[in-house]
């Protein structure tokens, strides 16, 4: 085996850099933290049971005079920051000045000594509200004559597009047009359309939001926090929220974190937790119960999608005409205008004719943020059921009509976007082949039904963003990785070791991370939209070949030589041209003595510090001059996919869904870490089963009345098939401009999932579920309704 087939450690499944401390129990998360403080303050926070109302008046205090008491935070607090959040989604968690707008915002805030006392404080808060008229419902929410879901002295601002006249509630739109929609349509022999609900639901992950702000004697405020993007998200807010602070004044740590998912894209417990700590001087630990996940940290946005399709009798389909919804919440500075969630109906399949109506819509329930996926699972739920209906009509088999249409490698999308990787036909062949598609199930005498289901799913990657990475060489040889990009449990730091250990071509075990300091690490924006392997794994190799560089010139100027002469890998410079065949690394580090007098060089104890920034190519704007029909050549940035097969069983008696087999591919470009990506796999499945069947809120006068766990169902051992019939696949195409030809996947994995199971239900009991997830009650509504039809 030669030299660089050994430090090679692309596609091979490296055993994962945190996998010891994880397994041992000794990785720290944020609230192991909690322990180095004695003076520690614990904030709670009363929060609106009310969906919509005006605060006639606060009284605080009986609660600041509680022994144990170290501050209350109101709303009309002159330092309290709510003037200065850049946009709605940085508003969550601060105190409502004058109105409250969703049943779980804040009201009063306490520090204390211990929570018990803080809780005891909440109860002394006397608040008086004033009901006003509330809207939970999108489709209510729409109507011109709808109840305001936010008064407009709130200032709230308006999406991309700007508002529009026909509803108080309406946040923005994006519409879009590609071609004669209207005489494709006249030309089709076959048309489908379909009205399709995805419902509101939260992340769950395991680990809750929480953060400790300390304020430190030379002024400094230290911030713990296990939400993301420690330069872009938090430092970016914090800075902005209070001018107090500087640059210099504010560090924030990342520690080990148990999850995200979207959910903290955002500051929602940071802000206040920086503001007690600089009121009272004092550590403040601020931690979000679980009931508060659900009602007060960012859920997904619901999408409801009206989708018309017009196909010739071959399969080829000429049309596409969709209307479509995403429920913001009640946010007040939102960017939202559909034109997320409406990308998922654009980048799977080649439709010369498109024509997208797009709107966000605001109601009276817990803002959203992105969640996992950015509303395109929500969307291609339609997409995917409808094309089932349309095979059937077509008399086609399902996957031929999805082959037929999927947009190829070099093609140009909706928006005009060339696509450079997309393995799509490989994962839909794979599952369809695995699932025996074409072979019908058995069925029995009892109340199970069984039937199999194929989907595709496809899911655009921002091109905002910048990522930067340190390669720290030292004088031992060993390598020092320094990047700030989120760790939530996939696996980054051992992908982005591995691409280091690949470049600099040396021993992985001699490479060691250091993440997420602001006071230590570079800039890095976040981990959303499956963007760290592309984005700060370019950083990361950037930064290792400027450490090269320097090597290079270094031990060129050892022997003589230039640095085109040189060579660097194993720990050592190889020469051309000279007598002197190599040189290890660490030689070319000098000793410091006293009395010798230093030259021009590389010096013990000083590293070779490589330097690497990495920022995707511009967006194209898609609007103003130029954009009226709403498209771009570069909307987004590459496009990651998957396929997804199940075999299920429904029983007709109970509407209940048993998952008997289930296939998954994915499309990851190069992958880095196979075994990464699995997991990536396996995690994508079961969230999105659990999505697709089980969870979502479920709201009575204004309130949600399954905040806990307990009634809000996820996904356990029970809901899965045995791991013998759970399986997954890599198919991928390499992406040109990825490191070592990488992109990433979590996300797309969740995709097609729901219409895959539809598909499975639908040739199970023969009904098609138009509302996501498919819950056993609506299944058995749906049976019921059927038996009632066919009886007439």
């Amino acid at each position: 085996m030669s030299d660089c087939e050994k430090t090679n450690y692309i596609g091979k499944s490296v055993q994962r850099v945190d996998v010891h401390e994880k397994a041992t129990g000794k990785a720290k998360y944020f609230e192991d933290y909690q322990v180095q403080y004695r003076d520690l303050l614990h904030v709670k926070v009363l929060r609106s049971p009310h969906a919509h109302a005006k605060i006639v008046s606060i009284d605080v205090s009986a609660a600041e005079a509680l022994p144990g008491v170290a501050t209350v935070v109101k709303g009309s607090d002159p330092d309290l920051p709510w003037s200065d959040i850049a946009y709605g989604s940085s508003y969550y968690g601060n105190p409502a000045r004058h109105e409250v707008i969703w049943a779980g915002q804040a009201v009063v805030a306490v520090a204390a000594e211990t929570i018990e006392i803080a809780e005891q404080a909440l109860e002394l808060v006397k608040v008086v509200y004033e009901e006003l008229p509330y809207v939970t419902d999108q489709h209510i929410a729409m109507r011109p004559d709808a109840p305001e879901v936010i008064s407009p002295e709130l200032g709230f601002a308006a999406g991309y597009m700007g508002f529009q006249p026909e509803g108080p509630n309406v946040a923005g739109c994006y519409k879009m047009n590609l071609g004669d929609v209207d005489k494709a349509f006249a030309e089709a022999d076959v048309i489908v359309e379909g009205e399709y609900q995805a419902n509101k639901k939260s992340t769950s992950q395991i680990e809750c939001n929480g953060c400790i702000a300390e304020y430190q004697p030379d002024g400094v405020v230290k911030l713990i926090s296990n939400g993301m993007g420690v330069h872009g998200v938090l430092k970016k807010h914090l800075l902005t929220m209070y001018p107090q602070l500087t640059a210099s004044t504010l560090r924030i740590i990342q520690p080990v974190t148990g999850g995200s998912f979207g959910n903290r894209l955002f500051p929602t417990i940071e802000p206040l937790a920086v503001l007690m700590t600089l009121r009272t001087k004092r550590p403040c630990s601020y931690v979000l119960s679980r009931k508060e996940m659900f009602t007060s940290s960012p859920s997904n946005w619901p999408v409801f999608t009206k989708l018309k399709l017009g196909a010739k009798k071959d399969g080829a389909i000429i049309a596409e005409d969709f209307y479509l919804v995403e429920d913001a919440g009640a946010q007040i500075r939102g960017y939202y205008d559909g034109r997320l969630s409406a990308s998922g109906l654009m980048c799977v399949y080649n439709i010369p004719n498109v024509r997208c109506d797009s709107y966000a819509v605001r109601t009276n329930t817990m803002p959203c943020a992105p969640y996992r996926g950015l509303g395109v699972p929500e969307s291609e739920w339609a997409m995917e059921n409808l094309l089932d209906e349309l095979a059937e009509k077509l008399n086609m088999d399902p996957l031929e009509l999805r082959l037929k249409n999927i947009i190829k490698n070099g093609e140009c999308n909706a928006y005009g976007e060339k696509v450079t990787s997309i393995a799509i036909g490989k994962c839909l062949e794979a599952v369809a082949k695995s699932i025996e598609l074409d072979e019908p199930c058995q069925q029995d005498d009892g109340p199970w039904r069984y039937g199999k289901g194929i989907a595709a799913g496809g899911k655009q990657n921002t091109p905002l963003g910048r990522a930067e990475a340190d390669c720290l060489i030292h004088s031992d040889g060993s390598v020092e990785i320094l990047v700030s990009c989120d760790e939530q449990g996939m696996g980054a730091q051992s992908a982005l070791r591995q691409m280091a250990a690949t470049e600099l071509q040396i021993d992985i075990d001699r490479v060691k991370m250091t993440r997420s300091d602001t006071a230590v690490t570079p800039y890095d924006n976040f981990g959303a939209s499956s963007r760290t392997t592309y984005t700060t794994g370019n950083a990361v190799v950037i930064a290792c070949q400027d450490a090269i560089d320097q090597l290079k010139e270094a031990a060129g100027r050892e022997v003589g030589l230039a640095k085109k002469q040189v060579t660097i890998k194993n720990g050592k410079a190889y020469f051309v041209g000279s007598n002197i065949e190599s040189i290890d690394i660490k030689d070319l580090f000098k000793p410091f003595d006293f009395f010798t007098q230093q030259t021009w060089g590389l010096l013990q104890g000083t590293p070779v510090r490589g330097r690497g920034v990495f920022c995707p190519a511009p967006a194209v704007p898609w609007f103003g001059p130029g954009h009226e029909d709403g498209r771009t050549p570069r909307m987004w940035n590459w496009y990651q996919y998957s396929a997804f097969g199940a075999e299920v069983a429904v029983n007709i008696e109970t509407g209940q869904i048993k998952l008997l087999k289930l296939v998954s591919t994915a499309d990851t470009g190069n992958p880095i870490n196979p075994k990464l990506v699995e997991g990536q796999i396996d995690g994508g499945v079961i969230m999105a089963l659990g999505f697709s069947t089980l969870d979502y809120h479920m709201y009575e006068n204004g309130k949600m009345i399954n905040a806990n766990m307990s009634d809000y169902r996820l996904p356990t051992v029970l809901e899965t098939p045995l791991q013998k019939n759970f399986m997954r696949a890599i198919l991928p195409d390499p992406l040109p401009d990825g490191p070592f030809n990488a992109k990433g996947c979590a996300e797309s994995m969740m995709i097609p999932i729901g219409p895959a199971i539809a598909a499975a239900v639908y040739q199970a009991i023969g009904v098609r579920p138009k509302e996501m997830p498919m819950t056993a009650e609506r299944l058995l509504k749906l049976i019921k309704d059927k038996e009632a039809n066919d009886a007439k």
